[in-house]
C-alpha cells in the first residue's frame, strides 16, 4: 500500500511539473513585429548583441541566410561532430566561429515565453529542442551540456553520442 501511494505522489508530482508553461505565452506571439532586443541584424544573417558584443549565426548551423530566413537543413550533430563541424566551419570562414556557452545561450533566450523560447525575428529557423553548447559535463566525457529551447534550461547528462542541432557565436567568452 505504501508503495502504490509513493507511485501516486511521484505520478502527481511529475503531471503538476507539465502544467508549469501552459500559461506562459508562444514566443511568437510574445515578441511585437519588428522587436529584435538588444540585436542588431546585419547581413549575411548575422546578429550583433550590443549589450554582450557577441556575434551570432542567426540559423542553425548547416543551414543558410537568405532573403531574411534560413534554407537548407540542420546539422544534427553529437557533441564531438558539432566540435569538429565548427572547426571545419572556421577554416573556410573569414571570422572564428564556436559553440556558445551555457551562458551564452541564456542572453538570447526568454523565461517570458516559450516553444521555443526564443525572439524568432532574430532566430528564424530555431526549434523548441535541446541545443549542444559548450560547457563540460561534470558527469565525464560521455556527457555534455544542451540547452532546452523549449524552456530556456539547461541540461547537462546529455549523452555525448545523441544528434542535437547547434547555433554559432563569434566573440570571447
Amino acid at each position: 500500500m505504501k508503495i502504490l501511494l509513493g507511485l501516486l505522489l511521484m505520478g502527481a508530482s511529475l503531471l503538476s511539473g507539465c502544467g508549469r508553461y501552459r500559461d506562459q505565452p508562444l514566443c511568437d506571439d510574445f515578441f511585437a513585429a519588428g522587436d529584435v532586443g538588444s540585436f542588431a541584424l546585419k547581413d549575411g544573417g548575422l546578429a550583433v548583441d550590443a549589450e554582450s558584443g557577441l556575434t551570432w549565426y542567426r540559423c542553425n548551423a548547416g543551414e543558410r541566410f537568405r532573403d531574411g530566413q534560413c534554407v537548407g537543413l540542420a546539422v544534427l550533430a553529437t557533441r564531438e561532430d558539432a566540435q569538429h563541424y565548427v572547426e571545419d566551419f572556421n577554416r573556410h570562414s573569414d571570422r572564428v566561429w564556436r559553440l556558445p556557452t551555457q551562458a551564452e545561450m541564456q542572453t538570447i533566450l526568454s523565461r517570458s515565453c516559450v516553444n521555443p523560447a526564443i525572439n524568432r525575428q532574430v532566430f528564424p529557423s530555431v526549434v523548441a529542442d535541446s541545443y549542444w553548447n559548450s560547457d563540460a559535463s561534470r558527469h565525464g566525457d560521455y556527457m555534455g551540456c544542451t540547452t532546452n529551447t523549449y524552456s530556456a534550461y539547461t541540461f547537462c547528462r546529455e549523452m555525448s553520442t545523441n544528434q542535437r542541432p547547434f547555433l554559432l557565436v563569434s566573440g570571447k567568452p
